[in-house]
């Protein structure tokens, strides 16, 4: 997906916060794809020297250690009390965001997946949680359809297919995993070409909490994907407003003091 790039992000090297989660002495929060460098000690050590002195040049650090976004970056990690995960994939890419609540703020994280090795880091007030949130999820509308019930290892075996999926793909992929013909050609109808997908959900206290959200986008619009009983899916369709829903309440989760 392409990302849309606000005026105040300040953009960080992975190896530059891999060096900021060592500082903070905690991990950098899911979703975000951060290795950390270094198989060896002393490679690892030239690495992060190398990340401190890029920082430095930038003015993000002096000899006492991070300053400006870099400093508050270590904060977030710290101090933290809940989070919002969301992962969008389209035609585009993968854009993974993870947004941490400290204080009175919100530490926003902007990966997009490709060569670009860079985050895009900003702040904001965790009143406006939610509705940051929103605007990074594409607006799609939902299509005029009834529920449909699916096995859940059918659904799993699509989403995990790279790419676009065309017709007879899914349509073996549906048969090898118990899914009807009947309810297969609705489902097809819906989501071939499958055209992105997403997913989002918070953590409280370094636990899950409240529901996830995930959905599918097709040519006919958006649906959500929901478990149902005995190892089956429900795909419904899913509005705007549905979207806005479950992120005033999981940020809502994320923003509570205990």
């Amino acid at each position: 997906m392409t990302a849309v790039t606000e005026p105040d992000t300040v953009h960080f090297g992975l190896v530059e916060l891999d060096l900021l989660a060592a500082h903070a002495g905690v991990p950098l929060p899911f979703p975000l794809r951060v290795p950390s460098f270094g198989r060896l000690a002393g490679e690892r050590e030239i690495l992060l020297a190398t990340a401190g002195e890029a920082l430095a040049l930038r003015g993000l650090a002096d000899d006492r250690g991070p300053v400006g976004a870099a400093e508050e970056v270590v904060t977030a990690l710290r101090e933290h009390h809940g989070a919002i995960d969301l992962v969008l994939a389209g035609e585009s890419g993968t854009t993974v965001v993870a947004a941490l609540v400290y204080r009175s703020s919100v530490l926003l994280f902007h990966q997009t997946l490709d060569d670009s090795q860079r985050v895009g880091v900003r702040r904001f007030t965790d009143a406006a949680l939610a509705a940051e949130l929103l605007k990074l999820v594409p607006q799609l509308a939902a299509p005029v359809s009834m529920p449909i019930t699916i096995p859940a290892p059918a659904v799993k075996a699509v989403t995990e297919l790279p790419g676009e999926i065309g017709e007879q793909e899914m349509r073996d992929l549906f048969r090898d995993h118990g899914g009807e013909p009947a309810v297969l050609d609705n489902l097809v109808g819906l989501l071939v070409p499958l055209t992105g997908r997403g997913q989002l959900g918070a953590t409280r206290r370094g636990a899950r909490a409240g529901t996830e959200l995930s959905w599918l986008d097709g040519p006919k619009g958006r649906v959500r994907v929901d478990p149902a009983a005995d190892g089956w899916l429900s795909v419904n369709p899913l509005h705007r407003a549905a979207v806005r829903s479950a992120l005033e309440e999981l940020a809502t989760i994320a923003r509570s003091p205990r």
